[in-house]
């Protein structure tokens, strides 16, 4: 029986259940014959590589809440109090072993599935008459950056377990899930900057060729070979930054949208809608909350310096800025210290999410400035970032961490705990500087992880087929 797209969209990427897939990762096909793999891989038609491209940019999201919620949980930014299911505040805080077959991984099952239908339309691309040469190049481009992004996601996220880093030829009849070995993180990261670079390299083949397929309002600016580079140089620099080459990183942002005098929101973002087919914004939440309640951990407000807008004021979903706001009624489950904030980083359920900003490059900046002894131009970045969350400069408000490159690499990273407030950074940031050990524990009895386990199934899969 032959292979079609809707039975591979429906399965695994490597080894995922069936119940990762979403409707939305169908639907974005729209598939009214339901090609054959074979017939997209051999001489795909236009329409096709349009479908399959678009599909591919939509899924570029799948995961992503789920990877900021649950790395926010154990990066100390939230607590997870769901009633139906204390995993959430038990597994992810330290209390109990986090459960490899349980519910805590349906970020490594999203970010490769989507690697994979990356691959699979990069290689349609390459082989069909239908596209010109610089096409190709575009599709390749938009492929490697999209798969890049996701696995520099799942690699965090796995931290020293890694990731695998091959699969098998797509065009191998029988031959789709035979997946090679898991690799460090170290060589993971190397593994994403070959990705992310050979995307650099097709998008600039690309010529002033448009994308074959269409792109998302929310990639308006950066929705042309062009200037997807820039978003690609972008993720280069999130990578470098793993990798400490700060020259690298440098490099990276001036290639990227950096902007010291631009606006902060600025950037790709990925779309919600309430359209049939599409999916809602999974970070809204509710005001007051009571089945799952992403409260805001204990510390988040005590430590941040009063007027930072980011923190005080009306939320979000008040039609203010506050990325939490207060409770009605305060919030604890499991003998947990009381909470009365929650988190709101959205402020309806079709907010539009961003994939990376301006205000994320800006920090990228100062602290490779930082980094190579650059102390004043990094206090300025910084500077940026303060007066525009309502905060005075470093020199009036903390005038002994002036010049002091150690001081200024913890407001650095103080800075980046409140404006990427649960978008996935937190555990990371403090992970990379060697800090777990300062995150909070809400009970004596915790503790913070520092790697998420190997997926059962995975473990399965090389128990029964030894490399």
């Amino acid at each position: 029986m032959k292979l079609n797209i809707k039975t591979l969209l429906l399965g695994a990427t490597l080894l995922s259940s069936a119940t990762s897939c979403s409707l939305l990762e169908v639907d974005a096909l729209k598939e009214p014959n339901n090609p054959t793999l074979e017939s997209v891989l051999k001489d795909a038609t236009r329409t096709q590589i349009s479908q399959l491209g678009n599909g591919m940019m939509l899924v570029m999201r799948t995961g992503y809440a789920d990877m900021a919620s649950i790395s926010g949980s154990v990066g100390r930014e939230i607590v997870i109090f769901a009633k139906t299911d204390n995993r959430y505040y038990t597994e992810l805080q330290g209390l109990t072993a986090i459960d490899a077959g349980g519910i805590m991984l349906p970020w490594y099952n999203s970010y490769n599935q989507t690697r994979r239908r990356a691959e699979l339309v990069a290689r349609s691309a390459a082989n069909t008459g239908a596209l010109s040469a610089e096409e190709k190049a575009a599709v390749k481009g938009a492929a490697r950056t999209v798969q890049a992004y996701v696995m520099l996601n799942c690699l965090n996220m796995s931290g020293e377990t890694g990731i695998r880093t091959t699969f098998s030829d797509l065009q191998s009849p029988g031959d789709l899930l035979k997946p090679g070995k898991f690799v460090s993180y170290a060589e993971g990261l190397a593994y994403i900057k070959q990705l992310i670079d050979e995307g650099d390299a097709e998008l600039s083949k690309a010529g002033s060729a448009a994308f074959p397929f269409p792109m998302a309002s929310g990639w308006a600016g950066f929705n042309t070979p062009a200037n997807m580079k820039k978003v690609n140089r972008a993720i280069a620099a999130r990578v470098a930054m793993y990798q400490k080459d700060w020259a690298g990183m440098n490099t990276a942002l001036a290639a990227s949208f950096l902007d010291l005098k631009g606006g902060l929101a600025t950037g790709p973002m990925f779309n919600y809608s309430t359209t049939a087919g599409d999916a809602v914004n999974p970070f809204f939440k509710p005001k007051d909350e009571s089945n799952t309640p992403w409260a805001a951990q204990k510390d988040l407000v005590k430590d941040a310096e009063a007027g930072d807008t980011r923190i005080f004021g009306a939320s979000r979903s008040e039609g203010g800025v506050a990325k939490i706001r207060k409770r009605a009624a305060s919030v604890t489950l499991g003998g947990f210290p009381v909470s009365d904030f929650e988190s709101q980083i959205a402020g309806t359920n079709v907010s539009p999410m961003s994939i990376i900003r301006n205000e994320e490059l800006i920090l990228m900046k100062a602290e490779a400035d930082i980094q190579t002894g650059k102390l004043a131009d990094a206090e300025a970045e910084l500077d940026i970032i303060r007066t525009a969350n309502g905060l005075a400069k470093i020199a009036t408000a903390k005038p002994k961490v002036s010049g002091d490159k150690d001081a200024l690499i913890t407001e650095l990273l103080n800075q980046r705990r409140y404006s990427l407030f649960m978008e996935g950074h937190r555990w990371f940031d403090m992970r990379r500087y060697n800090l777990l050990s300062k995150l909070p524990l809400d009970l004596p009895a915790h503790k913070i992880w520092d790697k998420f386990p190997k997926q059962q199934n995975e473990i399965d899969w090389d128990s029964n087929n030894p490399l």
